[in-house]
């Protein structure tokens, strides 16, 4: 996560943030320098600004690291910079050290991950069901496509979700078409109004032409003396009347036009305003997407670890001086998790997984949570 100008912004599993104005700006392999600069030039170029504003990027909160394992707390840890292997064993309590009690503790925690694994599906089945229902509006589909996941389920959870979130798309659809729709029908009562105009103007044109030609003939008589003048000056404020009523006319025309011209305005902004509500709000489905199949995975190893490896370890000799080994989870660039082997030394990343085992887990045969289905996006 990212902060700028008091504001925070988080970094996407495509590596970019987005930040308003500036757009998107790739994030990941960069440095804060680096990311400022981009900000900067992007702010001046979008705004027209002629100097370069002063832009300060600061990570504010890494993705927390995970300790599994043969030690005596793991879980979920804060990260910073510079952490090794051997550091990310220290915070998760170190080594485990077995008694006879520790089957207590390991029912205590599979009992404890057994729990968060079904918050954290619960979660991700309200995800999967709000992504579909973002989609839809993204396509402007009449209707949401769920995924066969949900579908398929028979769950209760996942039938109350795909409920709420059609029942909310169906709101949108209907609030945004009530918008649209009173503007479309204003535009067409203003269309209306101005061809009722233009025919009242064309027949003040017409008064006022047959008005100045009787206005002519009767100057022309007055001229000679063959008329009194009076009738030349009503004809004069006759005149007079036509062309103000022609002129209100025409202003009328104008402002209704202005008025066409502000409906299509806030009929571009209305749908400018739910695109990027949607783009938005879609952006932030995934974030939360992907930290939740994380932490569903972290949970389903904990749980493999009090329920199956870690009684194991009571098997082996407690006295007898073991050796760790370390292994590293790690998402790679193409999405997948690369698991290596590791040594004390060796520097943990943000979303890394640190695995400790002992000989004795080493010769064990028991399947792993690798063997099993992990959360599918």
């Amino acid at each position: 996560m990212f902060s700028q100008q008091n504001e925070d912004f988080i970094v996407g599993p495509d590596g970019r943030l987005s930040v308003p104005v500036a757009g998107l700006v790739q994030a990941a392999g960069r440095t804060t320098a680096d990311i400022e600069n981009d900000i900067a030039s992007r702010l001046q170029a979008r705004a027209g600004l002629t100097t370069r504003p002063d832009t300060s990027v600061q990570i504010v909160r890494f993705r927390p690291f995970y300790v599994t394992g043969a030690v005596d707390k793991p879980g979920e840890y804060d990260f910073r910079p510079g952490l090794t292997v051997l550091q990310a064993v220290s915070i998760a309590g170190g080594l485990q050290r077995l008694t006879s009690d520790v089957l207590i503790g390991l029912e205590k925690d599979a009992l404890g991950a057994r729990g968060d694994l079904r918050v954290l599906a619960a979660d991700r089945i309200s995800l999967l069901a709000r992504q579909a229902r973002i989609d839809a509006e993204a396509e402007n589909r009449d209707a949401i496509s769920f995924p066969k996941e949900l579908t398929d389920s028979g769950d209760a959870e996942a039938t109350r979700a795909m409920r709420e979130e059609q029942i909310l798309f169906q709101a949108r659809q209907d609030g945004l078409k009530k918008q649209t729709t009173a503007l479309e029908q204003n535009k067409k009562y203003l269309a209306g109004e101005i061809d009722q105009l233009r025919e009242k103007s064309a027949t003040i044109a017409k008064g006022l032409a047959a008005t100045r030609q009787e206005y002519d003939l009767f100057a022309g008589l007055v001229k000679k003396g063959l008329t009194a003048a009076p009738r030349q000056l009503e004809l004069e404020q006759n005149l007079a009347q036509i062309q103000s009523n022609q002129l209100d006319v025409e202003v009328a025309i104008v402002r209704a036009n202005e008025d066409i011209a502000r409906s299509d305005r806030d009929l571009a902004d209305i749908v400018t305003k739910y695109r990027s509500d949607v783009i938005q709000e879609a952006q932030d489905v995934r974030v939360k997407l992907d930290e939740t199949n994380e932490k569903i995975e972290t949970a389903r190893q904990l749980v493999w670890q009090s329920e199956v490896r870690a009684p194991t370890l009571l098997k082996a000799d407690l006295d007898a001086a073991v050796r760790p080994t370390y292994r590293i989870a790690r998402l790679g660039p193409d999405g997948k998790t690369e698991e290596t082997p590791a040594r004390e030394t060796d520097q943990v990343k943000p979303g890394d997984v640190v695995r400790v085992i002992i000989r004795s887990e080493e010769s064990s045969t028991s399947p792993g949570p690798g063997d099993q289905t992990g959360a599918k996006n």
